[in-house]
């Protein structure tokens, strides 16, 4: 028989491991007051699961960290940008929605929609990435980048 105080310590270990369960699982909903983007749920660590309403964001995610980011569906869910996932034990599941760089193209700056890079790993359903053309990308949109910068070289602030 177990004394009263060895079961008190057993549940309040249990307990403290359940809190520190449902702690470190919270799901942030995009848009919302404390996360209007994406990538503002990205940022907060103690978002693991991201669930995005049914519309369009126009933004580009860096992610670097695991997460799971979950749409309505392909069709209501879209992300018109790319998603950049980077680091070696980046771990990250996308389901439910569209990748849409092509979007982006226009303006002339990606190919790749989804790039998964340096050791990190992606996990998916129902996920679909439409990529850019890969055209140059223009930095400024004016067009200045067509002109000379000969005037540069002798010019100082």
């Amino acid at each position: 028989m177990q004394s009263p105080r060895v079961g008190l310590l057993i549940t309040l270990a249990t307990m403290s491991w359940l809190c520190a369960v449902f702690v470190t699982a919270a799901v942030c909903n995009v848009p919302s007051g404390t996360h209007p983007s994406i990538q503002s749920a990205i940022d907060d660590a103690g978002c693991t699961e991201v669930v995005l309403a049914a519309q369009t964001f126009v933004e580009s995610v860096a992610v670097g960290r695991s997460v799971s980011i979950a749409g309505g569906s392909t069709a209501a869910t879209i992300v018109d940008g790319r998603f950049v996932v980077n680091g070696s034990s980046t771990q990250i599941t996308l389901n439910n929605l569209t990748i849409n760089a092509a979007s982006l193209s226009s303006a002339g700056c990606f190919r790749e929609g989804l790039d998964v890079t340096g050791g990190a790993t992606l996990t998916s359903n129902a996920l679909v990435v439409i990529n850019g053309d890969g055209e140059a990308c223009l930095i400024f949109g004016d067009g200045f980048e067509s002109g000379t910068t000969d005037g540069w070289a002798t010019t100082f602030p």
